[in-house]
């Protein structure tokens, strides 16, 4: 498959039966959760990203989500950059990275690399699971009242 097929039927509901698992595993079915809207809002739009297979998408959305999550349930802090909003925890320290390795260009890039680039892309897969548990991980992290 290359960039523009339309993803088969199989495959969405394949991997949109995977990220229901993970989002099932992560929360309590009788506990509530203190939510950052924001951050829940960009999750949905993650879920569709993942089952469309645009796991660039996926992993730059999983930074943003959360970031608002953390920031609106845990530090309340709205100023500081998200190296230390993620504090010292350090899968988000890799997914900052990660994210910020797909998002900026830097001097020295050689595009002649872009010849690769669905072997490259497919490759981002297990960055974008990655990306998705802690997406979920840090939604359920905060329990309610």
């Amino acid at each position: 498959m290359s960039c523009g097929d339309p993803i088969p039927k199989s495959l969405w509901a394949e991997r949109y039966a995977w990220i229901r698992s993970i989002d099932e595993a992560e929360q309590h079915p009788l506990g509530s959760y203190l939510l950052s809207s924001h951050g829940v809002f960009l999750a949905y739009d993650i879920d569709i990203a993942f089952c469309a297979g645009a796991w660039v998408s996926v992993i730059i959305l999983a930074h943003a989500s959360i970031d608002a999550t953390i920031r609106d349930t845990e530090s309340g802090d709205y100023a500081s950059n998200s190296k230390v909003v993620f504090g010292a925890d350090p899968d988000l320290e890799w997914l900052r990275k990660r994210r910020n390795s797909l998002v900026h260009v830097r001097e020295g890039y050689d595009p002649s690399n872009l010849d690769t680039i669905d072997t490259f892309h497919d490759t981002l897969e297990i960055d974008a699971r990655r990306a998705m548990n802690l997406v979920y991980r840090t939604i359920y992290a905060n329990p309610g009242t």
